[in-house]
């Protein structure tokens, strides 16, 4: 092996390439101001071709704008915030941004010593799905800074940064009317993380559904980590049980049809059953889950471009109002007594 192949390329080398200066590289970089389209193509042609990667520590000493996007979720076991994180990921790489992901387990102070991270490495802009109203200050203070941030399916109060989120209170409404349609009375809402106002939002939903058709709500809210299956199983055994179960979302949807396996209670036969946010294996089931589909992909794709769109207009200087909300869709299956679809014979 020669030692050109052994060796670094660098931004000269894709220059020479092309026939152009290295500051004409350097342009399409950084943004691709004052280069035409088709020198711009030119450029990333030879980038691609070379595999240049362009050094981001030395381009943030030398004073140049991070190309780095932050990203703090709570988990990446939750598939709901890693398909978030997946649509971040892409589209930051098709804006020819980097991004640095960070997954705080919803740990207060892990949160805040990634913020605190996101910080000192001259991150350009954040994305968070915050955790923990005790990141106010943090959040606040990078906003002062100038730091666009942008937050993800729930927000903070008092914050000055981007919101995209969907429609938690419409999405819980249509699908507990969609349970009281099928003629349930006795409705449990389940699930936990009530701080947040996502799940408040979902909450209000049920509520509202339950009040507007004279029906009274019932709660079984828990703690994160307590187990909220047996505590349900106990619901369905007593006097009066719910005929039908509403789930705040996937993981708590998942704790519960596994409880209700176990204890060999019948979907919808026993009890029905409607989740906030649908997962890959909801329509696999031996009983499909009726669900609210949120748009996963699409919340942190609005949510990247946002931010991407304000470190382009030099607006995360200014005061940042932007929010979208985001619609979400009731897919019907088995698990609230609908009947499955015909089963249609193949032709001979």
């Amino acid at each position: 092996m020669s030692m050109r192949s052994r060796s670094v390329v660098t931004i000269a080398d894709v220059a020479r390439a092309c026939g152009v200066g290295t500051m004409t590289v350097s342009r399409v970089i950084n943004g691709k101001k004052h280069v035409s389209e088709a020198m711009v193509r030119r450029v990333e042609e030879a980038i691609a071709r070379l595999n240049y990667q362009p050094n981001e520590a030395a381009r943030t000493l030398k004073g140049r704008t991070s190309r780095t996007l932050g990203l703090i979720v709570p988990s990446l076991s939750d598939p709901f915030f890693s398909q978030c994180a997946h649509a971040v990921q892409q589209v930051a790489a098709e804006q020819g941004y980097m991004t640095m992901l960070f997954a705080c387990e919803a740990s207060h102070s892990v949160e805040a010593e990634e913020l605190s991270q996101m910080r000192s490495r001259n991150i350009a802009g954040i994305l968070i799905v915050p955790s923990s109203e005790n990141s106010m200050e943090q959040l606040k203070e990078l906003r002062r800074s100038g730091m666009p941030v942008v937050m993800m399916d729930r927000t903070i109060a008092g914050i000055d940064a981007g919101e995209v989120m969907v429609e938690n209170l419409e999405g819980s409404f249509r699908a507990t009317n969609h349970l009281i349609d099928h003629g349930h009375r006795r409705i449990l809402c389940v699930g936990y993380d009530r701080e947040y106002n996502s799940i408040g939002q979902r909450m209000d939903g049920y509520r509202k559904a339950m009040q507007t058709a004279g029906l009274q709500p019932q709660y079984l809210l828990v703690k994160r980590g307590v187990p909220v299956g047996p505590r349900v199983v106990a619901a369905l055994r007593a006097v009066k049980p719910p005929t039908a179960i509403f789930s705040l979302n996937n993981v708590t949807s998942v704790a519960v049809l596994s409880a209700l396996k176990r204890e060999k209670i019948r979907i919808p036969e026993q009890v029905a059953m409607v989740g906030f946010d649908d997962f890959e294996l909801a329509s696999l089931l031996a009983v499909p889950l009726t669900a609210v589909r949120q748009p996963a992909a699409e919340l942190g794709r609005q949510a990247t471009r946002m931010l991407i769109d304000s470190l382009r207009s030099g607006s995360g200087n200014q005061q940042m109002s932007a929010r979208i909300v985001l619609p979400t869709e009731l897919i019907l299956r088995q698990s609230c007594g609908c009947e499955p679809l015909a089963q249609i014979t193949p032709l001979d």
